[in-house]
């Protein structure tokens, strides 16, 4: 009998709240893709179809949850309407909201991801493409309503955006305070800086400023060194002398 995809869907989202259940309980490391498949009520050899590593459940959720943020947002029937400051400071609470439930769960991620920088990099992709891309929805629509220029770099905005993001869940996993109300003023206030300095177009300028030093110091640098490079007399004579040659 053919599954529907309604059905696969379903068994998929399953699949990924069991595997933050066991994960949460027991840790990346003793959890296993046998128990979240029985926590799923799915078959051992079924859950391959749709995962094939335990790796796989586990940045796999943070794709869902970036669904689930994307989701929210377009559910705010006047969205469109919030300031720049506001969409962004919406952006962040949505995420730090959806990942309450499953804040145990973050930690896991953010421990593994530590632990293998290279699979996290790959396996978050798609995570991290969501949010650019609402990131830059917001960014163009403020361009377009005049609200903040456009700059050098600026499709530069959301990858440093994501890194932001990241900085603020690794300061909420660590927040002891009641309710979390040092995030909460640190997401106030950040995004509120994060907003001027957009409008102001001052992130655009600073890293059109950083790409100058860079081509018109460190290139030079660089041509000095290649210029040595072409006289091996010279590299000799330095390194005898750093060899404390006479």
């Amino acid at each position: 009998m053919k599954i529907s995809n309604k059905v696969k869907e379903q068994t998929r989202i399953r699949l990924l709240e069991s595997a933050v259940d066991v994960i949460t309980e027991k840790g990346f490391d003793k959890a296993s893709m046998r128990e979240i498949a029985k926590r799923a009520d799915v078959a051992d050899a079924t859950i391959y179809n749709y995962f094939s590593t335990k790796e796989k459940l586990l940045y796999g959720y943070c794709e869902y949850v970036q669904q689930q943020v994307m989701k929210e947002l377009k559910a705010i029937e006047d969205f469109h309407e919030y300031s720049l400051r506001e969409q962004l400071h919406q952006l962040v609470e949505m995420e730090l909201r959806m990942w309450l439930p499953a804040r145990e769960f973050l930690q896991e991620v953010f421990a593994h991801t530590y632990a293998a920088p290279t699979v996290g990099y790959e396996l978050l992709a798609d995570t991290k493409a969501s949010l650019k891309l609402m990131v830059t929805d917001l960014i163009e629509a403020s361009i377009e309503a005049g609200e903040m220029p456009e700059q050098p770099y600026q499709d530069l905005l959301p990858t440093l955006f994501w890194d932001y993001q990241t900085a603020i869940l690794a300061y909420w996993l660590k927040d002891t305070s009641d309710e979390f109300s040092n995030t909460t003023q640190l997401v106030d206030q950040s995004t509120e800086i994060i907003a001027q300095l957009l409008m102001g177009g001052v992130i655009g300028k600073t890293l059109d400023l950083f790409s100058f030093l860079f081509r018109t110091h460190v290139l030079q640098h660089m041509n000095v060194l290649e210029s040595l490079v072409k006289q091996p007399e010279l590299m000799a004579a330095k390194r005898r002398f750093m060899e404390g040659a006479s």
